[in-house]
């Protein structure tokens, strides 16, 4: 992916995998962070091959802390500050390829608000 002087963002994905009562944190640097108001209907995404991205995980901007699996049901927006929980992934295309992936998070604990996030 080229680089993007728009794409100056620094977050924290968190994935939950029950089955193994783990949560994978993967920090992505690059990246776009806007706020608006947007509905897309929910989908899985995946960007090359090192991360997974679903609707109830959670991203926090900056480089945030591991978390451990007992700790999942109190990481939320509520309680930490600048976590947002996903509500939608919409992998976008350009000829044929995927080129980037838009994510779409409740930023706040009332879901009053949304942040859209870029790679």
């Amino acid at each position: 992916m080229r680089k993007n002087r728009l794409c100056g963002e620094t977050v924290t994905l968190y994935h939950p995998d029950p089955a193994a009562q783990t949560i994978c944190r993967r920090v992505l640097r690059g990246v776009s962070w806007q706020q608006g108001r947007r509905e897309k209907p929910e989908a899985a995404g995946q960007y090359g091959a090192d991360y997974t991205l679903d609707p109830g995980d959670r991203v926090l901007l900056g480089e945030g802390p591991g978390v451990a699996w007992a700790d999942w049901p109190g990481f939320v927006p509520a309680a930490v500050a600048g976590l947002a929980v996903v509500a939608y992934v919409l992998p976008l295309r350009l000829r044929g390829r995927v080129h980037h992936v838009e994510a779409g998070a409740w930023w706040n604990a009332s879901g009053t608000g949304a942040h859209s996030l870029t790679r």
